[in-house]
């Protein structure tokens, strides 16, 4: 019986510029090698969110194997030191000892011996499989989108800041031990790195999987296998064989540096992982003890307004009047009538739109996606004053759903993702008093 067996090795230049053909060569393999050839047992272990390891066991003595190796790398923590290790597996590929060759449609002998070479019809046929996939995912992400709420998508966004990232510096650290490698490997690496932050969009596109799928179990804290693993955080096995595991994101696919679109790749929430008993008790003791606000004091909005927009005109004007506020983007007045801090930095958020990012123009001519605009900037605002260790904010998007119910009333997604993004980074660099 082989065995798969891990050695150690340093081969993790080549892993890095070869893992796409890794991967698409191992995905080709398990779907139809494997599936023409009479295999006892499969085994594959998702290694990182972008290759997938696989051996098994041969029990048939009338068969014959031989192996390839490859090479994966790892930087890990042992003994609160972090270390770098290079695994190499090995896949054991069988065939029959007769013949040793194989034929196609086309009567050309295809050699069986190393890396299988697939025909352009196997490669099509597995091209237009994934794609079918692709756009079953995305149309489903499209019907999930058309029914949130602006409260919704909100919320969303701030769950994925909750979502533990593969960080630069990681990758950064496994350099320190290999001084003589090379500038263009550490970009490479950094290339690489970009790819495991998960965007708005993907965020999105796992929650409507889980929503499809019924799972009441799902969290939103997601990562890939290899990224969990780093954590020392282990993914249990599916329990259902018969229904999709993982989840699938959207992977950019880059040559020489230029974007050529996107793949699938997989990543698993927290609830899939041994960790989920203890991310729940820990939950459940952080809302039982945090008490929740919907808006800060209106003195602390008020002296945040002054520190951080002296050029803004504020007006204190509590006398009776129909209007909650007022702004006026030509002399930059914000006139604010009821004392309350939802009002004023509602208002705050049309001058932030207006004079200080410029992504509306004046006199709108979307009223509506002005109103929506400032009221997500609110939010933004009194999300700041929020303290992790004190309260949390439960902010009101009551106002927000008397314009509009459906985030794409108003927005494309691609333009809202990109404008939450800006106001998101604006407001994050102002300053709050402790």
């Amino acid at each position: 019986m082989s065995e798969v067996k891990t050695v150690i090795s340093s081969n993790k230049k080549e892993f890095i510029s070869r893992i796409e053909e890794i991967q698409d060569y191992l995905e080709r393999l398990y779907e139809t090698f494997f599936e023409n050839h009479r295999i006892k047992k499969f085994e594959r272990i998702d290694s990182s969110e972008r290759i997938r390891i696989a051996g098994f066991h041969p029990e048939l003595s009338s068969w014959k194997h031989y192996s390839r190796d490859i090479t994966v790398s790892s930087c890990e923590v042992v003994n609160g030191e972090q270390k770098r290790f290079d695994y190499t597996f090995t896949f054991v590929e069988e065939k029959r000892e007769k013949p040793s060759e194989e034929l196609v449609e086309d009567d050309t002998p295809v050699e069986t011996k190393g890396f299988r070479e697939f025909t352009e019809k196997e490669k099509e046929e597995y091209r237009i499989k994934k794609e079918k996939e692709k756009e079953v995912v995305e149309q489903r992400f499209q019907d999930f989108l058309e029914k949130q709420t602006i409260k919704d998508i909100v919320e969303i966004i701030e769950t994925t800041k909750q979502t533990p990232e593969f960080k630069l510096e990681e990758l950064e650290s496994m350099e320190v031990a290999e001084t003589e490698e090379s500038d263009k490997e550490l970009i490479e690496i950094s290339e690489y790195a970009q790819v495991h932050g998960y965007s708005i969009r993907n965020f999105l596109l796992v929650l409507s999987q889980a929503k499809n799928r019924g799972d009441d179990k799902f969290v939103g804290i997601i990562n890939s296998f290899w990224n969990w693993k780093k954590q020392g955080v282990s993914v249990l096995k599916n329990p259902d064989k018969s229904k999709p595991y993982s989840y699938k994101i959207l992977v950019p696919v880059k040559k020489e540096g230029t974007l050529k679109g996107f793949k699938l790749g997989s990543v698993f929430d927290i609830s899939q992982t041994n960790k989920y008993d203890e991310f729940l008790i820990n939950q459940q003791e952080a809302m039982s003890e945090l008490p929740q606000k919907e808006e800060i004091d209106y003195d602390e909005g008020i002296r945040f307004v002054r520190t951080n927009f002296p050029n803004l005109n504020l007006i204190e004007d509590f006398r009776e009047n129909d209007l909650m506020g007022d702004y006026n983007p030509q002399d930059m007045t914000l006139t604010i009538h009821q004392k309350d801090s939802h009002t004023l930095f509602h208002e705050l958020g049309k001058h932030i739109i207006y004079n200080e990012l410029e992504l509306q123009n004046y006199p709108s001519q979307d009223p509506l996606k002005e109103e929506i605009l400032a009221e997500i900037t609110s939010y933004l605002l009194t999300k700041r004053f929020e303290k992790v260790d004190e309260f949390k904010i439960n902010y009101n998007f009551g106002y927000s759903n008397c314009w509009t119910h459906h985030i794409l009333d108003e927005f494309k997604f691609g333009e809202f993702e990109n404008t939450y993004s800006e106001l998101s980074r604006y407001v994050n660099e102002l300053k709050v008093a402790n």
